[in-house]
């Protein structure tokens, strides 16, 4: 009946399986981040061009986005970060031999 389910994958190729969704993990971040990144630099634009036609109301709505952006591009660092120790700290275990056979 195993052969139905397929074999049991080694603890080498569970670790190098969760390294590559890990690193895909941070790429993804990485692309997310960039977008928010371009997004603000769009908004400043448009705040300086707002702001000299004198709208005000725009300008103080675009604002309020423009420091939701910049909150939001502090946590994909954040995420990124985390995802990082947890790679490393994985990649510590292996290079110790600590990582149990299953």
């Amino acid at each position: 009946m195993s052969f139905l389910f397929g074999r049991k994958k080694t603890p080498e190729e569970l670790l190098k399986q969760n390294q590559r969704a890990l690193n895909r993990a941070i790429r993804d971040l990485d692309k997310e981040r960039m977008k928010l990144e371009r997004q603000e630099k769009q908004i400043i634009n448009d705040i300086k061009k707002m702001a000299k036609q004198g709208e005000m109301a725009a300008v103080k709505i675009m604002a309020k986005d423009l420091v939701r952006t910049r909150r939001y591009v502090k946590k994909f660092i954040m995420m990124k970060a985390n995802i990082q120790a947890v790679s490393l700290k994985i990649t510590t275990l292996k290079s110790q031999g600590a990582m149990p056979t299953l």
